[in-house]
């Protein structure tokens, strides 16, 4: 399992970065849509929804949506949609936990809106964050959101006492959220270093919006992984050997990455 993972990793790893630098703008588009087409087959399986034809229907709903908010979404909808997002998020898996898993979102209609939302947000702004900014900018931007999660796995392991959810995922702990945090603040610093030549910004302060947005990315790990416990489901999929879905990859990524688009739009103010 661990080598069929390692493997699996390796070959997204590189198909990630020749795409993120060497795609053209329309195949990137493509690309990001067909991913998006594939997490939206899997979520309409947190509705319980069985049907091949109904999960395709779905699929292809949330891929046309997705494709005319990249026309017509500006700045001002994209922010308030993440602002709904969010709310949404902090909700389901505030709530799931303070009643210990007896308060679910069992309702089909609403988790499959929940998934054109969140989907289509994540997709629209992974296109429009590299055309606005740069490869590098968002390449920057995953590699903090991933870092948190590195991180909290490392100082979980060797300082967590503390269940930051005990009825959501067991596994994760205060201490290895916080471990998590300044590692993600830390890769800020190095990656705005880096691109210090483009940018216009206060550097500590943008790291800070920066490592608070990765640890914030926690909540969409957390709410799949109520999504996931509520129809009985390990992985949201299973195309990708030894990591199981394309959600299960994307999870925090769905709310980190449009707020990072918005804090790259509007970063300067932090100058």
């Amino acid at each position: 399992m661990l080598k069929q993972r390692i493997i699996t990793a390796i070959i997204l790893a590189v198909g990630a970065i020749w795409a993120l630098f060497k795609a053209s703008p329309d195949i990137w588009a493509v690309l990001l849509l067909g991913i998006g087409l594939i997490a939206a087959w899997e979520w309409a399986g947190f509705a319980k929804i069985t049907s091949l034809w109904q999960k395709a229907l779905y699929a292809i709903f949330i891929t046309m949506t997705s494709y005319a908010g990249i026309e017509f979404l500006n700045d001002e909808a994209i922010i308030g949609s993440t602002a709904l997002e969010a709310l949404v998020l902090i909700a389901v898996v505030s709530a799931y936990q303070y009643f210990k898993g007896e308060s679910k979102p069992s309702s089909m209609g609403l988790i499959l809106l929940f998934g054109g939302l969140f989907i289509s947000l994540f997709v629209i702004t992974m296109i429009l964050f590299r055309a606005h900014f740069s490869a590098e900018a968002l390449l920057m931007s995953l590699v903090v959101i991933w870092a948190i999660d590195t991180g909290a796995y490392f100082s979980g392991r060797k300082f967590g006492r503390k269940k930051l959810a005990q009825y959501v995922s067991p596994g994760k702990t205060w201490e290895g959220v916080y471990g998590g945090a300044i590692l993600a603040f830390v890769v800020a610093i190095i990656g705005l270093y880096i691109l210090q030549p483009t940018l216009n910004v206060h550097f500590a302060l943008f790291a800070l919006m920066a490592a608070l947005i990765a640890l914030f990315s926690v909540f969409g790990d957390l709410f799949e992984s109520v999504l996931k416990r509520q129809v009985g489901l390990k992985d949201s999929g299973s195309i990708l050997p030894g990591h199981g879905g394309v959600l299960d990859r994307i999870d925090s990524l769905i709310i980190a990455v449009p707020m990072f688009y918005i804090l790259w739009t509007y970063g300067s103010v932090l100058a």
